[in-house]
């Protein structure tokens, strides 16, 4: 059962404004949690994507422009919760795995996702589709991120780029990510919500301390400032892409509504189906600006109940500080340009760092939440057992196989995300449905 505020303590109500002192404090808490993940993130959609390094900050600018911005309006007219908002990690996944795909295409497609869940969401249809969201399906949802995003990590922690090799620059990152996760149970706090921040600006400097990399080039010129150009892309409908994104789009609407609940149910807070609404309308609205703008949509991070807990702060003005700077390092191209001084392997390294997070969150929702605590049923299991090992299957299909696929229904058939999700849904609602006692 979740606790009441009184239990937590919570010193600030929802609709109450801090002292200023508090109020700088826990909106530094709130963005160094978001930062970090946030430029990772966008490191690793831009670098899929194939982007030259002054592109990269462009790309950086527009997703920060769209995170800040959608941040503001969760807090004045969304959900008007303490929730942080950041790029979604299941359309991140879903634009890594069609990148073979045109890209006009796959920001048509994400455009077209964040329509339909803005229509969900103004309709008020979106609060009934939490029905199909079980403790399996969103357990299978998060191992599935983690899984589809290996490959990506991969590459970063083997990186060609280190001059010990692969083998120096593995054994780099394995020692960052163990200095990290201990970091993040030893430190409370601040401290503990500042682990990737300061992991990462660690790791980079113990990096070129120790002469692994050259530093590379800045990116834009020294004191450039000014916003990206804001000019829409062009994009392209494909039925087989849009498929995709409409399956991603279901995992982003879980991960609203999730969130929204849980953030409610800590604070008490009334009206949580309305909440709910205007914050999934919310997250489709961006995701349409998102896709015109070709970054990945926003949502609301499934960590904002424990940064509440760790602030004991439960006003959502707190959040705006937070989504000021965003907004401010959107327009400092120059700043932005430095996180490229971060290597791949530290990126690596904070990109394991947050997926073994999420493995821990599917892992914890499955024996919380299906299980009652009590363990996990045999059909929740292979709910998530068969998910995963769809998910193995397609993201290993053997070229020639891909290659042969007709191209209508290649973006679905070889995205390993969508199809362990789909397989997901299939077998909790149709095949392994449990059949109500009479």
């Amino acid at each position: 059962m979740p606790r009441s505020p009184e239990e937590l303590r919570i010193r600030y109500a929802l609709d109450e404004w801090p002292p200023p002192a508090a109020m700088s404090v826990i909106g530094l808490q709130w963005l160094v949690v978001l930062v970090p993940g946030l430029l990772v993130m966008g490191e690793v959609v831009s670098s899929a994507q194939g982007l030259s390094a002054p592109d990269k900050v462009v790309f950086l600018q527009r997703l920060l422009l769209v995170c800040g911005l959608a941040q503001f309006v969760q807090v004045l007219a969304g959900h008007r919760l303490p929730g942080l908002v950041g790029p979604s990690a299941a359309l991140m996944v879903g634009i890594i795995s069609t990148t073979a795909d045109s890209l006009d295409s796959v920001y048509g497609a994400v455009a077209v996702g964040g329509g339909l869940c803005a229509l969900l969401g103004f309709s008020g249809l979106a609060a009934r589709l939490r029905r199909l969201y079980t403790p399996p399906v969103l357990a299978s949802t998060l191992m599935l991120i983690a899984m589809t995003l290996a490959p990506t990590m991969r590459d970063l922690m083997f990186s060609s780029r280190t001059l010990g090799g692969g083998g120096a620059s593995f054994g780099f990152a394995m020692g960052l990510i163990m200095l990290m996760l201990w970091a993040q149970n030893f430190f409370r706090g601040l401290l503990s919500s500042s682990v990737l921040l300061l992991g990462m600006a660690l790791g980079a400097a113990l990096f070129h301390f120790l002469g692994l990399a050259a530093a590379p080039a800045p990116a834009v010129e020294l004191g450039a400032l000014g916003p990206p150009s804001l000019w829409p892309r062009s994009l392209e409908l494909q039925g087989g892409v849009i498929v995709s994104f409409v399956l991603c789009y279901l995992a982003v609407i879980s991960n609203e509504l999730a969130t929204v609940e849980a953030v409610g149910d800590i604070i008490q807070s009334p009206q949580m189906g309305r909440r709910q609404s205007r914050a999934v309308a919310v997250t489709g609205v961006f995701g349409v600006l998102a896709g015109l703008w070709g970054v990945p949509g926003p949502v609301t991070y499934s960590v904002s109940p424990g940064v509440l807990v760790s602030t004991k702060s439960a006003s959502r003005w707190t959040l705006l500080p937070a989504a000021g700077a965003v907004l401010a390092l959107a327009l400092w191209p120059q700043a932005l340009s430095a996180f490229y001084l971060v290597p791949p392997p530290v990126v690596g390294a904070v990109l394991f760092f947050l997926m073994a997070n999420t493995v821990y969150a599917a892992l914890r929702l499955m024996v919380g939440g299906e299980g009652g605590g009590g363990g996990v049923s045999w059909s929740g299991g292979i709910v998530v057992g068969g998910a995963m090992t769809v998910g193995l299957v397609v993201a290993f299909m053997p070229p020639e196989v891909k290659a042969a696929l007709p191209p209508m229904l290649k973006p679905l058939l070889a995205n390993g995300f969508v199809m362990g999700l789909a397989v997901a849904l299939l077998l909790e609602h149709v095949l392994l449905r449990q059949r109500p006692t009479p």
